[in-house]
């Protein structure tokens, strides 16, 4: 049953390889022949070595096949044989086999490396254009982790296996010059090689599974550490600096110890074979010597062959083991790429965006997974150039209507339908170029203003960004700095106030030249006079672009042309403020006065 497993592990494993290193057989192909040539090179200079000594020692080697076959090449090419040209020969064949082993590592280098960067840039690729749903499953540090860490390991293994496949075409040449100058000894040292290896083979799966759990560690370390540094601040104030420094001495105490169980896993053959090997060379000079049969020349080749063949198997094995150490990278990083490749977002889209009426939402119902439905048979149009208000309760559905708006999410039920044409029909990309999203969450990149306003798109002039921080109120700002708009802001804009920092992300939407800008609670975090400033942009692009706003505080809507009131995912109340404040009974009247 034991051995039943394995195999389906094996093909598994196999599977996997295919899958994942598929495109570069023909490099993997050259590998194995710059294998192979490279081992004749050395099998050819090893045999030499046999005419050599028998020069030296004057042995009757130099009647053996070997030393015959060598002095009939050089006769044939018309050298004479000789030491000096013999001397020459050995030489020319083993820097030969160095100029071809350099070509190999070149490749492999290159293979490596070359993996390296396409994975990175496919999972990072693939994570961008997965769906929102998706993205919300996914741990803070985790891809980073995976990007920096993990591909770096799964090219680790590449780089093990092409060596592999040179150690072991090398090791196949090895073994057919040994078995050229005694079967039997060779055959001794490749079963014994094989005994020892199988003896050892339940270390490669220990291997394994300690990296597993190795590798899951450093996944929640790098989540906890990216979580808590996101929040210092809040760290700090609450005084749990000693309480936090304490679990994460827990956390690297228990990567501590695999990593050690890990090293103790990866030493236990080397440190028992290179010994191994020294006494088995001694019975093998042993046995050798009292056959009768012996050579000096002969037997100092062999031993060099045995010494390499031994070698080779305990660089097999290491690898093998290296191998084993980081498929658990492999298998974690297949199954991201595979997932977000099934999450992608599609796009079956394919009409222009054309706004003339109304972006509207038609008896529109949604529920996020495992949840109740959090909007219920929604209905209203945001009008071309209109100033469109919403409020309500936390929980009332409020930014769920944002994400239906901006196509993170699919409704349940009912459509979302621009000028009558559902919103489904419409060009992704086409469709969100022309809407604008500022959250309350910042998002600023440490670069400079020009370029957190740009936001990597370059077709955005400098003069589109001078007018849009005209109209976001920050140009003033902007413009009472030494650098102006080259002035790094800093981390998440750390050297700029809430404000000015709202107010540039403001100016990074307008720059945009949106038809529809969404505010959800921008200013749900700013100061009065920050406030003020960005009701003035909005009324200054009254009639101009259509504008949502989503507020808590009812001074941003006031002037809107009509207010949606939400509360437990349904429209509640509708019209224009001032109208709604005549009803006492109203949300908003209730709200309004609790302002005042």
């Amino acid at each position: 049953m034991h051995w039943y497993t394995l195999h389906l592990n094996i093909r598994a494993q196999l599977r996997l390889f295919k899958s994942a290193f598929g495109e570069y057989y023909a490099h993997i192909a050259v590998l194995t022949a710059i294998g192979f040539l490279s081992g004749i090179l050395e099998g050819v200079g090893i045999n030499a070595l046999i005419p050599l000594f028998s020069f030296i020692t004057e042995d009757d080697g130099d009647n053996s096949i070997v030393t015959r076959t060598i002095r009939e090449i050089f006769y044939f090419v018309g050298v004479d044989f000789t030491i000096k040209y013999l001397l020459i020969f050995i030489a020319a064949v083993f820097i030969v086999k160095a100029v071809i082993l350099f070509i190999g590592s070149y490749i492999q280098l290159r293979i490596v490396q070359d993996y390296t960067k396409k994975m990175r840039a496919d999972l990072f690729k693939k994570f961008l254009y997965a769906r929102w749903s998706f993205l919300l499953r996914q741990k803070i540090g985790h891809m980073e982790k995976m990007l920096s860490t993990e591909v770096k390991s799964v090219a680790a293994l590449l780089g093990s296996v092409s060596t592999l496949i040179l150690l072991t075409t090398g090791l196949l040449m090895y073994l057919l010059v040994a078995v050229n100058i005694s079967f039997s000894i060779t055959t001794i040292a490749l079963c014994t090689g094989i005994i020892v290896m199988v003896i050892f083979q339940p270390l490669v799966f220990k291997t394994r599974d300690v990296s597993r759990a190795t590798a899951a560690q450093s996944r929640e370390n790098a989540h906890f550490i990216n979580e808590n540094v996101l929040g210092i601040k809040t760290v700090k104030a609450l005084t749990a600096v000693a309480s936090m420094v304490t679990e994460a001495e827990c956390r690297f105490e228990k990567l501590r110890k695999l990593g050690i169980k890990l090293t103790i896993l990866n030493s236990i053959f080397s440190s028992f074979f290179q010994p191994f090997s020294i006494i088995f060379i001694l019975f093998l000079f042993s046995f050798s010597y009292k056959t009768g049969d012996f050579s000096l020349p002969a037997f100092a080749a062999i031993i060099y062959l045995i010494q390499r063949i031994f070698s080779n198997i305990q660089n097999f094995y290491m690898h093998i083991q290296g191998i084993f150490k980081e498929l658990p990278y492999l298998e974690h990083v297949t199954e991201c790429q595979e997932e977000a490749r099934r999450n992608e977002e599609k796009d079956i889209g394919s009409n222009p965006f054309v706004f003339e009426r109304a972006l509207s939402f038609k008896n529109v119902s949604f529920g996020y997974q495992n949840h109740s439905t959090t909007i219920a048979n929604i209905s209203f149009d945001i009008r071309r150039n209109s100033f469109v208000g919403l409020i309500g309760p936390s929980g009332g559905g409020k930014t769920t209507i944002v994400d239906l708006a901006l196509r993170l999410f699919e409704p349940d039920a009912g459509t979302i339908e621009l000028d009558g044409v559902p919103v489904s029909d419409i060009d992704l990309t086409r469709y969100r170029k022309n809407i604008a999203y500022v959250s309350q969450d910042i998002h600023l990149i440490n670069d400079t203003i020009l370029q957190n306003i740009r936001f990597f798109d370059d077709s955005i002039t400098d003069d589109a960004i001078v007018n849009a921080a005209k109209q976001a109120q920050i140009y003033d700002t902007i413009q009472a700095i030494p650098q102006r708009f080259n002035t790094i802001v800093g981390e998440r804009g750390i050297h700029f106030s809430a404000g000015q920092r709202q107010r540039i992300v403001i100016a990074r939407a307008l720059a945009r030249n949106p038809k529809i800008l969404i505010l959800d609670e921008a200013t749900s975090a700013l100061d009065n006079e920050s406030e003020i400033k960005i009701q003035k942009t909005i009324e200054n692009l009254k009639g101009k672009v259509s504008v949502l706003v989503i507020a808590h505080r009812l001074g941003t809507v006031m002037n809107c042309d009509v207010l949606f009131v939400l509360n437990n995912g349904k429209v509640i109340e509708r019209g224009e403020p001032k109208e709604l404040l005549k009803d006492k009974n109203s949300y908003f009247f209730k709200m309004y006065t609790m302002r005042g």
